[in-house]
């Protein structure tokens, strides 16, 4: 079982930028919480030369830090897998609950542009970055990941069906350059 890294480090109190760019660096590496100022990561698979960069910034910051080595431990592997799994559902949750309703409002409110269209993409271009960033830690196949990639697979095929409505209505009656009705989602506006 591969061994882990502990990390303690210990910040001034002000300012609190200093605190919260160490606390998001780590949070961008995965790193699993065990208490304030206390996080695991396992040791290698690409996590060193990461977390060496927030030892070094705590430094400059003005705090000090310690990082142990440790045997593996199944509570902590389980433990991350259960913060890998959480971000998969959450992941899953942007899709259902904002990124297909996004699309299905568009529809609804005949916002049919090239403009709408784009946003979408970018919008699908975010979901795929932030699953690749999960995937990246997720180094012990946690539970979710498949359920995660289909559910950014039916956003890009309701991306593909959006683009083609555009398109159908851009080639019948050419770019719209009225405003979309603004309607509040629910309300028919009849």
């Amino acid at each position: 079982m591969p061994g882990w890294h502990l990390f303690v480090y210990r910040l001034p109190s002000k300012p609190s930028s200093a605190r919260v760019a160490v606390w998001r660096d780590l949070r961008r590496l995965g790193a699993l919480p065990l208490q304030q100022a206390v996080v695991a990561l396992p040791a290698e698979r690409g996590f060193d030369a990461r977390l060496d960069a927030v030892e070094a910034r705590v430094a400059a910051e003005g705090g000090s830090s310690h990082r142990f080595t440790v045997d593996g431990d199944e509570r902590l592997e389980a433990e991350w897998n259960a913060l890998r799994h959480q971000e998969y559902e959450e992941i899953v949750e942007e899709c259902e609950t904002k990124f297909e309703r996004e699309i299905e409002f568009e529809i609804f409110r005949g916002n049919l542009t090239a403009g709408e269209a784009e946003e979408i993409e970018a919008d699908l271009e975010k979901l795929r970055a932030w699953f690749a960033r999960v995937e990246a830690r997720d180094v012990f196949a946690a539970p979710g990941r498949e359920r995660a990639a289909d559910a950014i697979e039916r956003c890009a095929h309701q991306l593909e069906d959006f683009e083609r409505r555009v398109f159908e209505a851009e080639s019948e009656d050419g770019p719209s350059l009225a405003p979309p009705a603004k309607l509040p989602w629910g309300e028919t506006g009849g």
